[in-house]
């Protein structure tokens, strides 16, 4: 059985973000906290957003303390912040660390359970305050998603799923991406390239989860280089709504083998998500082919490879393409490239399995599969290697 349940209500288009103070307006709040970081308020993102606050006459104050792959201490600083300004809505603006950190405090606001008890499916037992996400930056979706992952003592980073984690809105102002450095549109836009083609191509199966993730694909294919070159308003806000067709096919398909993968990377190398997912994505897939050929067929005439002679032939040149993309976009090549020490693999292969996405993932996994899938990728093997 399938099922298809998104609250969230999504606005976009140029400038869409200025029309906020009436957003919180119509949800009946007085006092915002607005959670963002540095990258963001450096760049005068948020001058025009605080602006159309103050004139609805909505109160806000900033909580700016956000840290990448957000951990226990971040979310509950955020928590206790958001309580002692006596604060009745939360604003996300940034990209997925900021948005996580604001649902992960929202759920503590609500919920007496410590954050990591809440790790998990339907954990998080009322609704959180008022939430409104502005993403700036083209990757996670999480502005469209029922997720938030934080990072706990051990750097296992904890998923927690609830549909109170969604949004009320999501607004995506392409304008607010313009000041993206390429290698971070490159790093996010393969990331939403990965939840598209995960939730395309794992077990469970979603009519409209695989409509959104076709349709992100193709927009990707078409918009990821002209976005990472700069200066381009028109891919960028197509690499922003794909990336949110591409959140919405996860939150109703989940992911597979990549994700699983790469959260212990992030947790205990310190790998930006983005880029952990880049480069585990042609390995996976080329791991995976054998186990949902026709969906990787899928992903490959998405990417618009065609006139090749059968579905495997089809397949393997979409996994071309995604190495070709990484090469394009600058993305590091390896893992040794990046900083991960080998002695991790251990830890990161345990955790690996700690993830409910080896499940769904479409061809069975074992540890020895991991253990190898890791070696090559630190090694900048060729990721054809299980097809070749």
């Amino acid at each position: 059985m399938s099922s298809i349940h998104l609250p969230v209500r999504i606005e976009f288009g140029l400038d869409s973000s200025i029309t906020i103070g009436s957003e919180f307006r119509s949800l009946k709040c007085s006092k915002v906290m607005v959670v963002s970081d540095k990258g963001v308020i450096n760049a005068g993102l948020l001058d025009k957003i605080l602006k159309s606050l103050a004139d609805a006459k909505v109160e806000s104050v900033l909580y700016d303390n956000v840290v990448p792959d957000p951990d226990v201490k971040c979310v509950e600083q955020a928590r206790d912040f958001y309580i002692s300004e006596r604060c009745d809505g939360i604003l996300a603006v940034g990209g997925g660390s900021s948005i996580d950190t604001a649902k992960a405090a929202g759920a503590l606001i609500t919920n007496s359970e410590p954050i990591v008890s809440m790790g998990g499916m339907g954990k998080v037992k009322n609704p959180l305050p008022p939430l409104i996400a502005i993403p700036t930056t083209c990757g996670t979706g999480s502005e469209v998603t029922n997720v938030t992952v934080v990072t706990d003592e051990y750097h296992f980073k904890v998923p927690i799923i609830s549909p109170y984690l969604i949004p009320k809105v999501a607004v995506l102002d392409p304008n607010l991406l313009t000041s993206l450095p390429p290698s971070l549109v490159a790093a996010t836009g393969m990331d939403a390239l990965t939840h598209a083609i995960e939730a395309l191509t794992n077990k469970l199966e979603n009519w409209y989860a695989d409509m959104c993730a076709i349709k992100a694909i193709e927009m990707i294919g078409k918009a990821i280089r002209p976005a990472a070159a700069g200066g381009n308003v028109k891919a960028l806000s197509e690499m922003l709504y794909a990336s949110t067709l591409a959140g919405i096919s996860f939150t109703l398909s989940r992911l597979g083998l990549v994700h699983a993968m790469s959260h212990p990377i992030s947790g205990f190398a310190g790998v930006p998500h983005g880029v952990a997912n880049a480069i585990l994505l042609p390995y996976v897939m080329s791991f995976n082919l054998v186990g949902n050929p026709e969906g990787y067929a899928l992903v490959a005439k998405a990417l618009g490879i065609v006139g090749r002679s059968g579905v495997l032939e089809t397949a393997k040149a979409g996994v071309e393409e995604v190495i070709g993309l990484n090469h394009q976009l600058g993305i590091p090549k390896s893992f040794k490239d990046v900083g991960v020490k080998e002695n991790l693999f251990p830890q990161m292969i345990t955790d690996t399995f700690k993830s409910g996405n080896v499940a769904i993932n479409p061809r069975r996994v074992s540890e020895k599969d991991v253990e190898i899938i890791y070696q090559a990728s630190f090694a900048g093997d060729s990721p054809l290697l299980f097809i070749e």
